[in-house]
């Protein structure tokens, strides 16, 4: 993680008057998740830390999820776990994937359920204190300054390829397409391969004279992090694309965060707060957020990054 351009993009996000999620109110599900696992650290109750995550759900809520999921790349990932040749009745992707759920779920969930909340605290919940600790935290007058969704994009066979999940039907929609929900704030971390290829975001497919300017930093600069974030009333579809190179992008769906008709996208949380006299900044990763009936969960364990640059001149809601 680039702590330096995390400092930078606060600062001009700040200056520039782009809108900024307000951390109360109504507010995006994963946002809400943020702040509850905040919350939970910051009062120092693993009650309300377990109920968020994965290792809550009870067998049949369990069982109902990982079959009704829209995430082709997990599903593929079970379905390796059967090892059995599929008898000729199984036709479609659907038949094979009953199949093989009926006989690989119950080994998930036993994984899950060995977990108890004990071992969770040990080994998610205190880890986290501990390493505030170590830097003075007190967290009864720390500042939470950011939520973030952070993605990571990659170049590779003359293309971005950037963190994310697809649908299960593979034609549902173009090759290439990222889905962003609405009420979001994304952060698109551009790692050293893309170096000297800028990723630019706009209303058509390789035109870098209709880039998009809405709540975005850092469009198509090449330089450190892209910032953005889609509130109503934006486009419902854009594009992103390379202006030095033909074919490197793809369409940009943007949907609501009760739509159905997107891929059930595992996402980290990024949660920038602050502590202290003079302002000290830290970070914590929250990992692996999945959409459920029953709310957002988490199925890693967070990770603490620990210190990074002070954003100045910020002016966030509590």
């Amino acid at each position: 993680m680039r702590l330096r351009s995390i400092s930078l993009f606060l600062l001009i996000l700040a200056l520039s008057g782009i809108a900024l999620p307000i951390l109360s109110g109504q507010i995006h599900p994963k946002e809400a998740l943020g702040r509850k696992i905040f919350d939970s650290f910051r009062q120092n109750k693993f009650s309300d830390f377990y109920l968020r995550s994965i290792f809550s759900l009870e067998e049949e809520q369990f069982r109902d999820l990982l079959f009704n999921l829209e995430n082709f790349e997990l599903r593929q990932k079970l379905r390796q776990f059967y090892t059995l040749n599929y008898p000729t009745t199984a036709k479609t992707p659907l038949d094979r994937w009953k199949i093989a759920f009926a006989h690989t779920w119950r080994d998930q969930w036993r994984h899950i359920a060995k977990n108890s909340p004990k071992m969770i605290q040990r080994e998610a919940f205190d880890p986290i204190l501990r390493e505030a600790k170590g830097y003075g935290v007190q967290w009864e007058t720390t500042r939470l300054l950011a939520i973030e969704i952070p993605l990571s994009v990659h170049w590779k066979n003359n293309r971005f390829i950037v963190t994310g999940d697809s649908m299960i039907d593979h034609n549902a929609t173009q090759p290439k397409t990222l889905f962003f929900e609405r009420g979001l704030s994304y952060r698109l971390q551009l790692d050293h391969s893309t170096h000297g290829k800028p990723l630019m975001i706009g209303y058509s497919p390789e035109d870098s004279q209709k880039v998009y300017n809405q709540n975005i930093l850092g469009n198509g600069s090449g330089q450190a992090d892209m910032l953005f974030r889609f509130d109503n009333p934006f486009p419902d579809r854009l594009f992103y694309f390379c202006p030095d190179k033909s074919s490197a992008g793809g369409p940009i769906l943007i949907k609501d965060f009760n739509e159905t008709t997107k891929p059930n996208q595992r996402t980290d949380i990024l949660l920038t707060f602050s502590f202290g006299q003079p302002e000290r900044a830290y970070q914590i990763l929250v990992r692996e957020v999945l959409s459920t009936p029953w709310g957002e969960i988490f199925c890693e364990r967070p990770q603490w990054i620990g210190e990074v640059p002070l954003p100045r001149g910020l002016n966030f809601s509590r």
